[in-house]
């Protein structure tokens, strides 16, 4: 695990009917330097009194504090609601402080979704999105990062971890394959979290593993992490894909604080590949920093250089208007003619998803990322991530890869070795050419 130095501890009382979830939380805080309140037992009635004691403990501008910045931040245990039910609480609610919400219950409670829908197809077409379908399994919320572009990362004030792996892993995921049997692989990836960084204390990923081979499926972890030598005794790890967000040595250091240096992924990554562990990387978000082009041309060739992925995927910083990408991101950081271009654009792009840099920015960023990596590797599968169709319809040539069919970084039927394990269910991502909507108008 992180050498965490959490601000604040807290155990849901029903952890204790379990012996196997008190392990595994003693594990973890065996692993933390804790707070002078120690660990603190709550029940369901203390919930608001625990929310506005998180609230007072931690605030947003911590993730920059030293020496501890976003790994301060709050820890809370609790069950796993299997069910997934959503409980109003009217009578939780009522008490809770200022800036508490339903949402804080829930995640305090275990009402943390098992598995989420992404990407549908109808969704995807509304947005104008190109990516897969899938659905994405999850055991916690939140993160020990502090990626400014991530509302977790930026200003969530607590992370909430489910203890009942086990039970998760016996009803959980067999019932998500079993309704959806032409998906082969599966995100192990939590809600704006990074399952990784909790290893090998938490043990989620040995028991998923466990449960992926016994039903013939691969998962993948997607991580900013380099926590990854204690995967060398996972046994199922042959089940695993890893995938990592990377991006430049300055955006991981200045935007990104908590997660480590950019190459520090490469080499997490090439210590994968010598386990056996097939690895990709996604520059999502690519934040078109000072100095950009420079700092972008240094990671590719470190990437290029010491590992082999099966792809590398590319997504400019999107899904927001440019007033609140300002609000996230110091846009001095920024290249100063991007933020122009972007300020140019504002009204254009207000109502666009793929916004706040234009088009034509977009492009000339992926055109030069792609020429980066070609020129180190000619054969390695590259892509755009949740872009638009229109920068499909332009990038495909120079990607080599057709928009209906692409080879990813996490898609639900992307197997290891860059095979597409095609089917009638899932025959193609969610590109929509322009032809069959005008024939069915």
């Amino acid at each position: 695990m992180y050498n965490l130095h959490p601000v604040r501890v807290y155990y849901l009382d029903e952890v204790l009917e379990d012996p196997r979830m008190v392990a595994r939380m003693e594990r973890m805080v065996g692993a933390m330097q804790l707070p002078e309140t120690g660990v603190q037992e709550f029940a369901r009635e203390d919930v608001p009194s625990v929310i506005e004691d998180l609230q007072s403990a931690w605030s947003p501008e911590m993730v920059f504090d030293e020496p501890w910045g976003p790994w301060a931040r709050p820890v809370v245990f609790t069950v796993q609601d299997l069910e997934d039910t959503k409980p109003e609480y009217a009578e939780i609610v009522e008490r809770l402080p200022e800036g508490g919400a339903l949402s804080h219950v829930h995640q305090l409670l275990g009402h943390i979704d098992t598995a989420r829908p992404y990407h549908e197809r109808e969704d995807d077409w509304q947005k104008n999105f190109v990516c897969w379908p899938t659905k994405d399994f999850g055991t916690m919320s939140g993160c020990p990062h502090g990626c400014q572009y991530c509302g977790v990362g930026k200003s969530s004030f607590f992370t909430a971890i489910g203890l009942n792996i086990e039970e998760f892993m016996e009803v959980a995921v067999p019932r998500t394959i079993a309704e959806r049997p032409w998906q082969k692989c599966f995100r192990m990836i939590g809600w704006g979290a990074d399952h990784i960084a909790w290893e090998p204390e938490y043990g989620v990923i040995d028991l998923y593993t466990r449960a992926l081979a016994k039903h013939d499926r691969y998962g993948y972890f997607h991580s900013t992490s380099s926590n990854v030598e204690w995967l060398e005794d996972v046994e199922h790890r042959d089940r695993l894909i890893g995938i990592w967000s990377t991006t430049c040595e300055s955006v991981a250091r200045d935007i990104e604080p908590g997660s480590g240096p950019a190459l520090d992924r490469i080499t997490a990554a090439a210590k994968c590949e010598e386990m056996g562990i097939p690895v990709r990387f996604k520059f999502k978000p690519m934040i078109p920093v000072r100095n950009w082009r420079e700092e972008y041309a240094e990671i590719i060739e470190q990437m290029c250089t010491l590992t082999n992925p099966e792809s590398i995927g590319f997504c400019v910083v999107m899904w927001n208007t440019v007033e609140s990408l300002a609000q996230l991101i110091d846009f001095n950081l920024l290249d100063p003619d991007y933020v122009q271009a972007a300020q140019d654009a504002a009204e254009e792009m207000r109502d666009v998803i793929t916004g706040p840099f234009p088009h034509d920015v977009r492009a000339e960023i992926y055109h030069y990322l792609t020429e980066q990596v070609r020129r180190w590797d000619e054969d390695v599968l590259l892509y755009i991530s949740t872009e638009s169709r229109e920068m499909w319809d332009e990038m495909a040539d120079a990607l080599g890869q057709r928009p209906e069919s692409f080879f990813c970084g996490c898609n639900p039927i992307g197997l290891p070795g860059g095979k597409l394990a095609v089917s009638k269910d899932c025959p193609h991502s969610t590109y929509r050419r322009l032809e069959a909507e005008t024939a069915e108008v």
